[in-house]
């Protein structure tokens, strides 16, 4: 059975469309489709259900998948070591952290890095959207972001929701509650939320929230990056901004107030997510089996 065609057939269930998966793979479609062709005639049965949009896999297709995965996962694997060892060269572990849970990995990174000393450990930060694609052309091993909206293809590790939490200016101290307030409190108030580049995210999750609760919201901005919105709401814009506790340290914002949303509401899922056909990251693994304790930091607000 040829290497070449698995990689296909799996690119092809993994983006759910012939077009998607030509284009990430760099070919035309109409080779594409010769070669799941071949491959069915070798196996002697469909592994696609045809007429629909998306590409959906028969049974066989479907069994087919998981085997071709642990297949090619081990071809990359024997390839990865065997290279290291005839070049004695220092393994790389490429890692896409997410600009929303900075400082909640950042413990996790330092643990990493003490257990490893031997890894080179290169780390890519940018948005969920952007980094979910380069973990589909393969330019990460691993991200560290939101749990992603479509999870075909993916294999991800869960983790605990992180708290969501109100930032507010001195030019809203007046009028926002101390302690606590409800979603629909903060919503009355000018808002600036977090967006990611493209698809959904949490800003979906938020305005959807909102809507429950039977706010339209005023956003005022929407910002990639926690960061920016924190230093906006410091220098006195006149706004409420919606954050993963994690990424909220009231001792280096003085001019801002943390108020936490009760009853509480869950938009923010940090998750460790890699490619199903990708190799193992035993570097990650490891730490994560033997129970490694991810939490938010206890920041008193």
């Amino acid at each position: 059975m040829d290497l070449k065609r698995l990689r296909y057939f799996c690119a092809v269930i993994e983006q759910g469309t012939i077009a998607k998966a030509a284009r990430v793979l760099n070919i035309s479609q109409p080779p594409l489709s010769k070669r799941l062709q071949e491959l069915e005639e070798e196996i002697g049965a469909p592994l696609f259900s045809r007429g629909t949009k998306k590409v959906e896999p028969t049974a066989a297709g479907h069994h087919l998948y998981r085997r071709a995965c642990e297949i090619l996962r081990g071809v990359e694997d024997a390839t990865r070591e065997t290279i290291s060892l005839a070049r004695t060269e220092t393994r790389t572990l490429r890692i896409g952290l997410t600009h929303l849970y900075q400082n909640y990995f950042q413990n996790f990174m330092l643990e990493l890095n003490k257990r490893n000393p031997g890894i080179q450990i290169g780390v890519s930060i940018s948005d969920s959207s952007h980094l979910e694609r380069l973990l589909q052309n393969k330019l990460i091993d691993i991200a560290l972001i939101q749990h992603p909206e479509h999870v075909d293809g993916y294999s991800c590790i869960d983790l605990e929701p992180v708290r969501l939490v109100a930032v507010v200016g001195r030019a809203l101290s007046g009028v926002a509650p101390r302690g606590a307030a409800t979603l629909a409190e903060v919503g009355h108030w000018p808002l600036v939320l977090l967006r990611r580049a493209e698809g959904l995210g949490t800003f979906d999750r938020l305005q959807h929230k909102l809507r429950e609760v039977g706010i339209r919201p005023n956003v005022v901005h929407y910002i990639s990056q926690p960061g920016v919105i924190l230093n906006l709401i410091e220098s006195g814009l006149p706004a409420a901004a919606l954050l993963p506790a994690s990424e909220v340290d009231p001792g280096r914002w003085p001019q801002c107030e943390v108020i936490e949303i009760e009853p509480r509401v869950d938009v923010f899922y940090p998750s460790i997510v890699k490619l199903t056909a990708a190799p193992h990251v035993p570097e990650v693994m490891d730490i994560v089996d033997e129970g490694y304790r991810f939490s938010e930091k206890e920041f008193r607000c």
